[in-house]
């Protein structure tokens, strides 16, 4: 299928074309809640092409496919984001996932695989008790000391998993952000500068290589689709149906995590 490629450069080695085209349809569906949130595209692709192509690899191209969906949403991030919030928070961002992408380059896939399973937990805990919104009672939730401890933990969460961070940060930033438009303005512009420092940390590991890239470039097209028609759709919904479905999206980030989660104790 990719006999016209460099030498050295295999694509998707040893997958049929019906397992590209899921590990495709994965991604597809990921940037399309990317396009329409600003954030939530790496849960479900990581969730679902593991299984395929497993844990390291998901991540890796994830990241891929989300910088070519990033591009396109730059520009309206940029116009729409809080930007009190969003430099406020870029600190605690960029230590973060330099330190969780760190520890993602020393892990086994077994070992990534337990700590995506802490993830899980601790998100759903999270998610289940209201536990950001508990923590952000009565709290000035534009002071340095919460926005760089909240930004902090997300990055890690972000830099290690590859997915994570902003279904942590977005609780948060649901009650700092004024309205739909800044909250996915902010998200985009933070996930842009953490993509920037996890792909940059782990091309200098060696990780980012010219297959890796192939398959990101050969999935751009459809991505990019699927991001332009995930912002159209953000564009038609109203302030209450976007929050609604923003609720919809955590709660199935949630419910993909148990199902990754399960999938890890039986197969172990």
């Amino acid at each position: 299928m990719f006999e016209w490629l460099p030498s050295g450069i295999t694509p998707f080695e040893n997958l049929t074309v019906g397992a590209i085209l899921l590990v495709a349809l994965a991604h597809c569906g990921g940037c399309f809640i990317r396009g329409a949130f600003g954030f939530g595209s790496n849960m479900p692709i990581i969730v679902a092409t593991t299984f395929i192509i497993g844990p390291h690899h998901a991540i890796l191209l994830a990241l891929m496919t989300t910088i070519i969906a990033q591009a396109h949403l730059l520009p309206s991030g940029f116009r729409t984001a809080d930007w009190k919030i969003t430099k406020s928070l870029i600190l605690g961002m960029i230590v973060g996932t330099l330190f969780g992408t760190w520890i993602f380059t020393r892990l086994s896939g077994m070992a990534l695989e337990i700590i995506l399973g802490t993830l899980i937990v601790f998100i759903i805990l999270m998610d289940t008790f209201k536990l950001v919104e508990k923590l952000i009672v009565n709290l000035d939730l534009r002071s340095r000391i919460i926005t760089t401890g909240f930004s902090f933990v997300g990055g890690t969460m972000g830099g290690l998993s590859g997915a994570g961070a902003f279904y942590f940060l977005v609780v948060y930033l649901k009650h700092a952000c004024r309205s739909p438009e800044s909250l996915r303005g902010t998200n985009v512009m933070l996930s842009s500068i953490t993509m920037f420092m996890r792909a940059s940390a782990l091309a200098t590991a060696g990780l980012i290589t010219p297959t890796l890239i192939t398959e990101g470039l050969f999935l751009g097209l459809p991505i990019l689709l699927s991001t332009w028609l995930g912002a159209h759709a953000f564009k038609l919904t109203s302030n209450q149906r976007f929050f609604f479905f923003l609720q919809l999206l955590l709660l199935a980030g949630a419910a993909a995590l148990v199902l990754k989660g399960v999938s890890q104790i039986f197969g172990s």
